[in-house]
């Protein structure tokens, strides 16, 4: 089509997750924490931002189903991390979304002269 190819349905499907993980001012919050640390298990994190473990529970599994966090299993304690290369791959993927296409900047140039 373009330079830039469209998403396929299951890319926009994955891509709408992923922002949709992000749509939460805690998991936001989880998501900032988890930047500055390397790995902490679930019980230092619910310490840590200051809500009860199965709430952060609940949270960290919209964030993995985003692909934003990783997670880890020790044992019986469960370390989570930020998944910087998901986070890399969608970025990389919005850029693509919003990339100008050859055909719409055609159209803004006809609708700019009406």
């Amino acid at each position: 089509m373009g330079s830039s190819p469209l998403l396929s349905n299951p890319s926009l499907r994955e891509f709408r997750g992923h922002y949709q993980a992000l749509a939460s001012v805690t998991r936001l919050r989880i998501v900032q924490f988890l930047a500055g640390v390397p790995e902490i298990t679930v019980l230092e994190l619910a310490d840590a931002i200051g809500i009860s473990q199965p709430r952060l529970s609940w949270h960290l599994r919209m964030l993995r189903r985003g692909q934003l966090v990783r997670a880890r299993r020790v044992g019986r304690a469960v370390y989570y991390s930020l998944n910087r290369e998901g986070l890399n791959a969608f970025h990389r993927e919005l850029t693509t979304l919003i990339a100008p296409r050859p055909r719409v900047r055609a159209l803004q140039h006809e609708w700019s002269e009406v």
